[in-house]
């Protein structure tokens, strides 16, 4: 008989989680990006921005196949949380960033995963986020 501690436990969680977060992650386009909370409303309750952030950061012990293109997730402010790298990353699919560092969801904001997509995979269609609706006031970055 196999006994599984706690932490086994846990870790097997966490890296089936991870998973479904990679998947998500891999469904942003290239040159656009999301918030690590818009991520998590998609792989659903009751995974938080926090541990989207979390998966995002086990990818520099972890390479899972196909590649999870971690620089598209930056934080609800439009900066990168990683540092220079993740914004010239963004950079080269291009992603425009302001002087302070920030970019503009309006133009690059990944509105969340086509719903029929997200239903064949398990997922919420989420908020869709990233491009505002018309009426709806927004803070000019640039």
């Amino acid at each position: 008989m196999v006994r599984f501690s706690m932490s086994m436990r846990t870790n097997a969680m966490a890296n089936s989680l991870y998973h479904r977060i990679y998947e998500v992650v891999r469904s942003i386009p290239h040159g656009l990006v999301a918030t690590y909370g818009q991520v998590a409303l998609v792989v659903g309750p009751p995974v938080t921005a926090q541990q989207v952030g979390e998966a995002m950061a086990a990818l520099r012990d972890d390479h899972p196949e196909p590649p999870v293109p971690w620089q598209r997730v930056i934080n609800a402010e439009g900066k990168v949380s990683t540092g220079r790298h993740q914004q010239q990353l963004l950079e080269q699919e291009g992603i425009v960033f302001n002087a302070k560092g920030a970019t503009d969801f309006q133009h690059f904001g990944w509105q969340g995963p086509d719903p029929a997509w997200a239903a064949a995979h398990g997922f919420s269609p989420g908020v869709r986020q990233g491009r505002a609706a018309a009426d709806e006031p927004q803070l000019d970055l640039f």
